[in-house]
């Protein structure tokens, strides 16, 4: 008699009762973190937010996804996920925040060719962790088992976020006015751009990622300092949002300080930066010189200190510069808007001690 193989989804690599319970535990992470304009769906298929709870009189909705890039081949070549959440979510809460809005909730994408328990929970305490300091929830997402998609403990991450503001104070180009000053904040290290340059460099030049940082760092290794977490401002600026004290913001990622200032310059207008005592820090100026990278091509690839970009009123000068300096955060006036100039919307005149000849 001839036997027959018997087919599972299990045997091909795909454990459904074992991806089912970690969804449960899951559950256990992310529901001390709830507003409470979410509304509980368990067993659902989808997750329900009440908008009618937020009390706003004229809501606009936002979205925005992202991932991070090369950036996680470093942090696994490290064993380090711990900061990936703060990365994935900072993305596109800061993106959000950028129009004006308050990020409400979140949801992530994990693929992987088989889940393992320590980094599937390692990650969602990190995106959760992320969450809360964004003030928004993380209220569900993916978890795709893909077998031989991935190499070993390869796997990819994506994150969407949603967000609402007040259409009277949503902001952006349109608002901006000539005269206005130009305000940067200060970013915790690369972000989450730039990293296939990182590591060609890092490979090319042979730099073990477990040496001593050749700078100032609270770090023992660079490649823990080199992977520091993408700074989330919402607790920052959304308070200056709802004073209605600030025009335009430019979350400063992919195409660097060039590419997304230009994004909230209006037509007849141009950002000047003039910043010659603004201290680059260390670890930029360090890559700089290592790979002999131009100025101009550090400004299209990388923050270069400068993490988010505010645009507002000359008037408003003392009022933001007071209140950032109340909650401790690090801010430096960097330039101006001022008429259009033959040469491009951005124009950058100095840039710390950098010569951009």
């Amino acid at each position: 008699m001839k036997e027959f193989k018997i087919f599972t989804y299990k045997a091909s690599g795909v454990d459904t009762k074992k991806s089912s319970k970690l969804v449960k535990k899951l559950e256990t992470i992310t529901k001390k973190n709830f507003r409470k304009e979410v509304i509980l769906n368990p067993g659902g298929f989808c997750s329900i937010f009440d908008l009618k709870k937020l009390k706003y009189k004229d809501p606009i909705l936002l979205s925005s996804t992202d991932g991070v890039g090369t950036k996680l081949k470093l942090a696994l070549e490290q064993k380090n996920l711990k900061y990936l959440g703060f990365d994935l979510v900072a993305m596109s809460v800061n993106d959000i925040l950028a129009n004006g809005g308050e990020p409400l909730f979140f949801l992530d994408y994990i693929s992987s060719s088989k889940i393992k328990d320590k980094i599937f929970f390692d990650l969602i305490k990190s995106i959760n962790d992320a969450c809360t300091e964004a003030g928004c929830s993380l209220v569900g997402g993916e978890t795709a088992e893909m077998p031989g998609m991935y190499k070993n403990e390869e796997f990819d991450i994506a994150g969407f976020a949603v967000g609402a503001v007040e259409r009277e104070n949503k902001i952006g180009k349109e608002k901006v006015k000539k005269k206005s000053l130009i305000l940067g904040l200060e970013s915790n290290g690369f972000h989450s751009n730039g990293f296939s340059l990182i590591r060609k460099i890092i490979n090319d030049k042979k730099i073990s990622l477990k040496r001593k940082p050749p700078f100032k760092s609270n770090f023992n290794f660079l490649g823990e300092d080199l992977i520091q977490p993408t700074k989330i401002y919402v607790k920052s600026i959304l308070p200056l949002i709802k004073k209605k004290k600030i025009f335009a913001i430019s979350h400063i990622t992919g195409g660097g300080i060039y590419e997304n200032l230009e994004r909230i310059i209006p037509s007849g207008m141009s950002a000047l930066i003039d910043c010659p005592n603004f201290i680059i820090p260390d670890r930029f100026v360090w890559l700089k010189e290592l790979a002999n990278i131009k100025t101009k091509e550090m400004l299209k690839t990388f923050n270069c200190g400068i993490g988010l970009v505010v645009i507002i009123h000359h008037k408003n000068k003392k009022a933001v510069q007071n209140f950032f300096k109340k909650n401790k955060i690090n801010s430096h006036v960097i330039g101006e808007v001022v008429s259009k100039k033959s040469v491009g919307k951005v124009i950058i005149k100095n840039f710390g001690k950098w010569d951009l000849i």
